[in-house]
């Protein structure tokens, strides 16, 4: 019963998907003008984007809450597209906007201003607030491939580029200041010059997800 209720939303999400495709394929003035290169303003770096272009497969997640769901996302995608294409070919975007945000933070970010705590996040090793990352790196008594896996080192080792929403981690930044008693703007320098390795500090989360797309990603949403 429920899967008739949701074919005819299916049937226009498909019809919709039609019209964009075609609406796409013909040539406005501006498409018809010589490709002109983008160079990114200062500060922003946009090197990533060649990285998702040159991959003939792609897709971007959409990551807004903390949790493992994206990242077991991530590593879904990239086992599937394995199985029947090369690794080298199938790139994988995360975007870490909204609360996400917080997990392209290292270790000594989650350390020093008590990330954990003010995001309610526990630590599965020690089952308190977290101090450290546990979406880095695996707890040391992992045993499941999954667990082991879908986390940020191991996906970045094998190609997944990870984008920062900016504007969600200065919003955090002023919370956590606030909370440790520290000038504002010491706090946000700290934050950005602290990411993940392999993360990359974008101007908000909807222009890294809209600029993925433009380099050829589809779109994925965890539900």
């Amino acid at each position: 019963m429920q899967d008739d209720q949701q074919r005819p939303r299916r049937r226009e999400f498909l019809e919709r998907l039609g019209l964009i495709a075609v609406a796409a394929s013909i040539p406005t003035v501006a498409g018809a003008a010589p490709t002109r290169r983008q160079v990114a303003a200062p500060g922003w770096d946009m090197t990533w984007v060649e990285r998702v272009s040159a991959a003939p497969h792609k897709a971007v997640v959409d990551a807004t809450k903390i949790e493992d769901d994206e990242l077991e996302t991530a590593l879904d995608l990239m086992d599937t597209f394995h199985e029947v294409y090369p690794n080298d070919e199938m790139r994988v975007v995360v975007v870490l906007r909204h609360y996400a945000a917080a997990m392209g933070l290292n270790d000594a970010m989650w350390d020093r201003y008590a990330i954990g705590e003010e995001r309610t996040v526990t630590d599965p090793a020690t089952k308190v607030p977290a101090k450290r990352n546990p979406y880095l790196r695996a707890a040391p008594d992992a045993k499941e491939a999954w667990e082991r896996n879908g986390k940020i080192e191991p996906l970045v080792a094998r190609g997944a580029i990870f984008l920062v929403c900016n504007r969600a981690t200065m919003a955090l930044a002023s919370t956590l200041a606030k909370k440790a008693n520290k000038p504002v703007d010491d706090v946000k320098a700290d934050l950005r010059a602290n990411l993940v390795p392999g993360a990359t500090l974008m101007p908000n989360g909807i222009f890294a997800l809209i600029r993925a797309q433009n380099a050829g990603c589809a779109f994925f949403r965890q539900a």
